[in-house]
């Protein structure tokens, strides 16, 4: 039952993530002006852009109270002291999260903390990710990796792979958000280089994982999808460049420019998993954590 809801909070926090990608996309940041009421209610008239940042307000609010369930079901029925202060970690990190984006409105959308609030959501992100898997069955029960065809350590090197991967994929996150809350050039550029380092790993991963590395599902699937969403990435990462650096700007954003980068923010987020889920997988069946 934890599990399950533990999985419900990565949902819905998937949610959230897609609801602030609209935010910023469609140029609501400041459509409510005070905080944390609307216009001084609780439920304004749901209307242009009011509609998006009132209503990632209350999927906000929503995942906040989840969580906060979620932390204290962890501190009253978990054994592992250290999935307890995960917890309470993530409950400190939504918290936080919601400070941060009152002041990104109380102070009119500064670049550092916009970029502070988008990095810290990815990172609230793949934490209740990590609970979700933490709490599964296959965590606390793993199955041994079976790899006959690799030998001298060649699973660790593939799970060194993976750990760079995640870390390189948050790198380029970060990267995103400095692009999306200030279109500086040189962040575009590293932003769109840092993509060829993430292409590579992304292809030694499958590499790993198909001719090196497990032979089960349950490595196979993730590490598929993990290429199938990068390749959708590249393709909306176009598509967001094109209209940001290519086409006219507009007083109101077109329907093809929200939804390539509120799109793709929003893989990035489900590409950080997907790595985040490959790396736990391999340490925990490698009997390392």
């Amino acid at each position: 039952m934890l599990h399950f809801y533990a999985r419900l909070l990565v949902a819905v926090t998937f949610v959230l993530v897609v609801a602030g990608g609209l935010v910023t996309s469609t140029g609501s940041g400041l459509a409510v002006p005070d905080w944390p009421l609307s216009y001084g209610s609780w439920m304004p008239p749901m209307v242009g852009g009011v509609f998006y940042e009132h209503l990632h307000r209350i999927v906000g609010a929503v995942v906040g109270l989840m969580t906060l369930v979620l932390a204290l079901w962890l501190l009253f029925s978990e054994k592992r002291a250290w999935l307890r202060w995960l917890g309470i970690g993530a409950l400190a990190a939504v918290v936080g999260q919601g400070i941060l984006g009152g002041m990104t409105v109380l102070f009119l959308l500064p670049a550092p903390i916009s970029i502070l609030h988008a990095c810290l959501a990815q990172t609230f992100f793949a934490l209740v990710v990590c609970l979700a898997f933490f709490t599964s069955r296959e965590w606390v029960c793993p199955s041994p990796l079976s790899s006959p065809r690799v030998a001298g350590g060649g699973n660790r090197r593939g799970m060194k792979l993976l750990a760079m991967t995640a870390a390189l994929i948050y790198a380029q996150l970060i990267l995103g958000a400095g692009v999306r809350h200030t279109e500086n050039t040189f962040v575009m550029i590293s932003h769109i280089a840092g993509a060829f380092f993430v292409l590579i790993h992304v292809v030694l991963v499958l590499l790993f994982v198909f001719r090196r590395g497990a032979d089960t599902a349950t490595m196979r699937y993730p590490a598929l999808f993990l290429g199938v969403v990068f390749i959708a990435q590249i393709a909306l990462g176009l598509g967001a460049f094109m209209y940001t650096a290519m086409l006219e700007e507009r007083i109101q954003p077109t329907a093809g420019k929200i939804f390539f980068l509120t799109g793709h923010q929003t893989l990035g987020a489900l590409l950080l998993a997907a790595a985040v889920v490959l790396t736990l997988r391999t340490y925990r069946k490698e009997g390392l954590a």
